[in-house]
């Protein structure tokens, strides 16, 4: 299973609490399914987040800032 890891800003945190309160989390690094993750950017995109997410997968070695 491919998973990918979010980091997030506290503003991110606080709205999307209950989509990531039981993932596992690594010194501010969730990791997660892409299910998941596009859950996270609904809920984000619904409530009219401002800000920027950090994205990193570990298959590919890849990080890239998300802005919203």
């Amino acid at each position: 299973m491919h998973y990918m890891n979010l980091q997030f800003d506290e503003n991110a945190r606080q709205l999307i609490e209950s989509v990531i309160c039981e993932l596992e989390n690594d010194d501010g690094w969730f990791k997660m399914t892409t299910r998941i993750a596009a859950q996270v950017d609904s809920v984000l995109k619904e409530k009219g987040y401002r800000g920027t997410v950090t994205w990193f997968s570990d298959s590919d070695l890849i990080e890239h800032q998300i802005e919203y």
